[in-house]
């Protein structure tokens, strides 16, 4: 008795096949793009939050720099620890890719010290809408509280925005649910320095 081969395969089937797997594969692909992307900007914001620490350690804070003006340069002017922290950011903003950006001192008020000896908050003058609020793209915070005890702190927040993926799930009746977030705030570590001068 001989055996026919049966052929299970229908037609269609090889473009069916092709239809779903092609644009889960780019789907997958457009993945591994944003997430090299990603990685690469969280290296980025960590390597300059540690370039503005180390900058701003070298510098001699006088107790009469109490000024609020980040462009000022005298004895009575701004924290130079401070203003080292920024510069490093102002001259490393290429990195990623915000050629065009701007800092500015956002004064947090006496209850976070008094300066020289106080928390610095410079944020970027351009801003992203985050959930409905426009949020600064950069914010460098320098702690420089207790400078010759505790050593200062400065820490670095970027705003990033997914560049290919942004994906929700729509949800009947309530607020969709988000697998991946088309806004992701990259923030450095705490990174302590001892002053070195």
């Amino acid at each position: 008795m001989k055996r026919e081969k049966i052929n299970l395969k229908r037609p269609a089937q090889n473009l069916i096949e092709f239809v779903f797997i092609i644009p889960l594969l780019i789907v997958i692909l457009f993945g591994i793009l944003e997430f090299a992307i990603f990685y690469r900007n969280v290296s980025v914001v960590e390597d300059i939050a540690t370039e503005a620490a180390v900058a701003a350690s070298r510098k001699l804070v006088l107790d009469t720099m109490t000024s609020n003006n980040i462009a000022d340069t005298s004895n009575a002017g701004f924290n130079k620890a401070a203003k080292a922290a920024r510069d490093v950011v102002m001259m490393k903003r290429g990195k990623l890719g915000l050629s065009n950006l701007t800092l500015a001192y956002n004064d947090l008020g006496a209850g976070f010290g008094a300066r020289p000896y106080a928390l610095y908050e410079i944020v970027s003058t351009q801003t992203r809408l985050v959930d409905g609020v426009a949020t600064p793209i950069i914010t460098l915070v320098v702690d420089y509280r207790a400078p010759n005890e505790d050593g200062m702190m400065v820490q670095l927040t970027y705003q990033y925005q997914t560049l290919l993926l942004g994906i929700q799930l729509p949800v009947f009746g309530s607020t969709p649910v988000v697998l991946i977030p088309r806004d992701i705030p990259i923030s450095s570590t705490r990174i302590k320095q001892y002053l070195i001068y």
